[in-house]
């Protein structure tokens, strides 16, 4: 048979993105080959595109075969067609007259090719007479390979569960090892421990059905003997031998083969579970026939009060009556006593973990866990708890360390705040009082010994943190002034040296009553105690503060205690703040027998009008008012118009304090909403002075710079004050005037606030007001401030109408040689003037252009 040859296969076409990709390499080559010179880049392009499509036209053109002899098939002897020799055409096949069958019979037969395929196959019938592969020697084999492959995961198996195993049991020697039951010999205590404990449920999750039930009737069979033994020892009929008999019946019982004595005691614990069972049954039957009433008192079923026999027990031995519910509490309180006993334990542990770790760093985890304490816990517990903890760890014998004192001092503040202000109140009567016990054995007290020292310091501290007023640790310096002795001394010194200078900052006033009075009991003591170093020492500090000067107080630090406020104030959340107690020394040590007036809803019995004062004062003193400002000025300020209680307030201040500085700290201590309030009263007090006084304009500078709403303020009130001028007399407007150029030169306001001036119809008072603003302004000492004022001005291009009436006012008004002549000024200040003027001019007009 000729072989036919299969006709070439047509090319499938291009997919879109082998079109794309075609397309992408076209562009490539055609960028190479634009960029491969200088020039002529697109010649090149155009002729490698000729070059690649006459390479293609080419390509499609058919080569031309060399034509074969044309065979004619009549001439091709039978031999050669038999034997299959015959050439074939490239076009068609030659078409046979004969079966396969009968020319492979004609044909020599060939050997057998044998060929094999991998097992798990199915047998491929090939071309060229591939037999087929015997099927049951291919299922022996794949049965065998399974076989093998079993066995391989048998093997395995075992041998992860014999590493298993060894795995548990050194799980369970790890265990009974910190157990302790790997000591005891005998495994089948172990056993009988389980069921003492009750555990023996677990083994009906592992005991198979049949050993159960017969553990079960071993079980029942003791219950059943030991109850007759019992029955017989009540009725005397108890013998050795029969105890003998017990034994045995016993050894044989035991299902774990122990010793007998062990099976005894095995067999009283389910007596007594017998007798337990049988006291609870008798027990429910009788309280399903007795019941309680709504009154708490016993009837029987037929509903007869029975009587209650604690009762007759306390009538026969004529005790007095208790109650029911009052026999519950004291019986529940003999209960208890041993609980709230280890809860307290745990509390204190608690507590002094957390306060152990007490620091700066971790100040307020610290505070929120002591806080969660508080809330989980009764504040009885807690506060005496803490109380006690305090105690150890800042009232030693020996010196505290003062910043611990600090931090401790803080964490009560942050409680006293967020808890409750009774947190504070209950820990500052119990120091106070404390306090108070020491000082009355002051006397006995030795140098070396400091628990009064550690007592004060941490009163100090209470105070700095604003947990009491200042009237209270004036109370308690009086009390150590009044005894001096070398621990007075030395505790007024521990005073002086750690808030000493924030006592004549807060009220200077009464730091001077209180030096004062230090002063005339030590001019009294003993000349023995004047000649002691530490009293002599005293007094240099106690000048040192009145002087405040800081350099002569060894290792004086305010930072800490300052950083320590700022971290409280930021700790406080929720808009909460430490209330201070306004409590004096004899409220708190007659507390206990008169009430706490400052907790609320406790018990007071006193005097309403005493509550809160100090004692009473001789009437030819000075009594003080209830905000703390003398009568005399509270009279001034209402002869001054301060009809509010605010305005009343800022007005004592700013007229009682020291210097500016202390006036402005005690005002922002006012926390007030409104800052127009503190401008109005300070214009007022500067208008009102009968001279110029300098001390109002620095006090209104430092406002200014402390926040930008009351220089807002200050301006206002200054244009209210301006808009108003017809009201006031011309010793005000020189005030107002002297006023303004003070603040205008430091920067406080700017010039501009002169723009609500009207120009264009100046008045008397106007004009006076506006000569005076200028003349000061410009014969003032320091030139370089005079030009800056001015310059601030002059930048702004907003007020260029105020800038052309500045001018027109220095030039056609205050030079003018009639004015000059009222002035009465020196050559040398007309000159200096006019000299400032013209700079003044071209400066405004050069920003002008």
């Amino acid at each position: 048979m000729g072989k036919i040859k299969k006709k070439e296969a047509h090319k499938k076409p291009l997919t879109r993105k082998e079109q794309r990709k075609q397309k992408v390499e076209l562009k490539k080559e055609n960028k190479r080959l634009y960029h491969a010179g200088k020039t002529n880049g697109t010649q090149r392009v155009v002729a490698a595109a000729e070059a690649a499509s006459a390479a293609r036209q080419t390509s499609k053109k058919p080569k031309k075969k060399p034509k074969k002899p044309k065979v004619n098939p009549e001439e091709i002897p039978k031999e050669q067609l038999l034997s299959g020799d015959v050439p074939s055409d490239e076009d068609e096949s030659i078409a046979s007259d004969f079966s396969d069958e009968e020319i492979d019979a004609l044909l020599p037969k060939k050997p057998k090719v044998e060929t094999y395929e991998p097992l798990g196959k199915t047998a491929k019938i090939l071309k060229g007479g591939i037999q087929r592969q015997d099927e049951t020697e291919v299922r022996r084999k794949e049965l065998r390979q399974q076989k093998e492959l079993e066995s391989k995961s048998k093997k395995q198996r075992l041998k992860q569960l014999r590493l298993e195993n060894v795995e548990e049991d050194r799980e369970i020697s790890k265990l009974e090892k910190k157990l302790k039951l790997n000591k005891s010999k005998d495994k089948n205590r172990l056993v009988r421990k389980m069921f003492n404990d009750g555990l023996d449920y677990l083994l009906d999750f592992v005991l198979d059905d049949e050993e159960e039930k017969r553990k079960w009737e071993e079980k029942q069979e003791r219950k059943r003997k030991l109850k007759e033994d019992q029955e017989k020892e009540e009725s005397g009929m108890w013998s050795d031998e029969e105890d003998g008999e017990d034994n045995e019946g016993n050894e044989g019982d035991n299902f774990d083969g122990s010793e007998a004595s062990e099976d005894e005691s095995e067999g009283d614990l389910s007596g007594e579970e017998d007798e337990e069972e049988q006291s609870e049954n008798s027990d429910q039957e009788e309280e399903a026939q007795v019941k309680e009433d709504i009154y708490g008192r016993k009837r029987d079923a037929e509903g007869n009060i029975l009587p209650d026999p604690v009762e007759q027990e306390a009538s026969a031995a004529g005790q007095k009556y208790i109650p029911p519910h009052q026999r519950a509490l004291m019986a529940a309180s003999a209960g208890s006593n041993e609980k709230q006993a280890e809860i307290l334990a745990r509390l204190q542990k608690q507590c002094k973990g957390l306060l152990n770790r007490l620091s700066e760093a971790n100040l307020h985890k610290i505070a929120a866990g002591i806080e969660t304490l508080y809330m989980k816990n009764s504040r009885y517990n807690m506060n005496e708890t803490l109380t006690k903890l305090l105690h150890e760890a800042l009232l030693g014998s020996t010196k505290t360390n003062e910043r611990m004192v600090q931090e401790h001092m803080v964490l009560l503040a942050y409680l006293h705040a967020q808890i409750g202000s009774e947190i504070g109140a209950h820990f500052l009567q119990t120091f106070v009082e404390l306090f108070d016990g020491y000082v009355k054995e002051m006397s006995t007290f030795q140098v070396e010994d400091k628990r009064l020292n550690n007592l004060v310091l941490i009163l100090c501290y209470m105070y700095l943190f604003r947990i009491y007023e200042l009237s209270l640790l004036m109370e308690l310096i009086g009390r150590l002034s009044d005894n001096l002795c070398e621990k007075s001394v030395e505790c007024l010194l521990l005073i002086l040296q750690s808030i000493g200078f924030r006592l004549r900052k807060d009220d200077p006033l009464a730091f001077k009553t209180m030096m004062q009075k230090v002063q005339s009991q030590i001019s009294t003591a003993p000349l023995e105690l004047k000649e002691n170093p530490r009293l002599r020492f005293m007094v240099d500090i106690l000048n040192a503060v009145k002087n405040n000067n800081t350099q002569k107080l060894p290792q004086y630090d305010p930072e800490l205690a300052e950083n320590l406020r700022k971290r409280l104030k930021a700790m406080l959340k929720n808009d909460r703040y430490v209330v201070t107690l306004n409590i004096t020394l004899e409220d708190l040590l007659r507390a206990d027998k008169v009430g706490k007036w400052w907790v609320v809803g406790s018990a007071w019995t006193g005097n309403l009008n005493e509550m809160g004062t100090a004692k009473q004062k001789p009437e030819d003193q000075s009594k003080s008012s209830s905000s703390g400002f003398a009568d005399k000025m509270l009279e001034l300020a209402k002869k001054q118009q301060m009809n509010t209680a605010e305005r009343r307030n800022i007005f004592c201040i700013v007229m009682s304090a020291a210097d500016y500085v202390d006036a402005f700290e005690k005002i922002l201590h006012l926390a007030l909403k409104d800052q127009r309030s503190v401008a109005y009263v300070i214009i007022h007090c500067a208008l009102n002075e009968k001279k110029v006084n300098p001390y109002y304009a620095h006090l209104a500078l430092k406002f200014c710079q402390f926040n930008r709403k009351y220089q807002l303020a200050f301006q206002f009130a200054s244009w209210d004050r301006i808009n108003d001028i017809e009201s006031l007399g011309k010793p005000q407007i020189r005030n107002l005037a002297s006023f303004l150029q003070q603040v205008i030169l430091s920067g406080g306001l700017q010039l501009s606030v002169l723009k609500v001036v009207d120009f264009m119809q100046l008045d008397k008072l106007s004009f006076y007001f506006m000569k005076e603003v200028m003349l000061r302004l410009l014969l003032s000492q320091n030139e370089q401030e005079v030009f800056q004022a001015f310059e601030r001005v002059a930048k702004n291009s907003k007020l260029q109408q105020f800038k052309q009436s500045i001018r027109l006012f220095l030039q056609h008004f205050l030079l003018q040689p009639e004015q000059l002549a009222k002035l009465k000024l020196e050559e040398e200040q007309q000159k200096l003037l006019e000299q400032r003027v013209d700079h003044l001019d071209k400066l405004l007009a050069y920003v002008d252009l």
